[in-house]
């Protein structure tokens, strides 16, 4: 007592069906969560556009970017994490654009080179943990470290 023809061609387009439904509405639950996050780093980072094509252009490159940053924290054990920060809505390009413009002094601020302060020190640790002696901080943005402003300029 099997199952017409008709009743299988029926029973596998439901099936087809709901698996596409259940796509949809994943996708459209992905997205409004994206949104939500887009939003809320909008406000932590005090970001506003101009208009809603600009917001839609940099909610894409942030929703590219977290994909880029969620998938290189789950691709197994790797010595740092990857973190959405202020940078999350900027490309690759602009980003470089932006921050990778340092100019290297050519010489000191005297012109005169001097000897390292602790060349003749023997008794020295194997190691040290310069957390524990609070010399390391939190990352921080330097922005444009090294380069003149527009009011250094003028």
């Amino acid at each position: 007592m099997g199952l017409s023809h008709h009743t299988s061609i029926i029973i596998a387009s439901l099936l087809v069906f709901g698996m596409w439904a259940s796509l949809v509405t994943s996708r459209t639950l992905n997205e409004e969560t994206m949104l939500q996050r887009h939003q809320q780093w909008m406000a932590r980072y005090g970001r506003v556009y101009k208009d809603d094509f600009e917001k839609e252009t940099r909610f894409k490159i942030f929703k590219n970017n977290v994909a880029y940053i969620e998938a290189f924290n789950n691709a197994g054990n790797r010595a740092y994490k990857l973190s959405i920060n202020q940078f999350a809505d900027q490309t690759n390009q602009e980003f470089k654009a932006t921050r990778n413009d340092f100019k290297f002094p050519s010489t000191s601020r005297s012109g005169q080179t001097t000897s390292f302060r602790y060349e003749n020190v023997t008794a020295v640790p194997s190691s040290i943990d310069w957390r524990k002696k609070g010399a390391v901080t939190p990352i921080k943005d330097q922005g444009q470290c090294g380069k003149p402003t527009a009011d250094a300029i003028s």
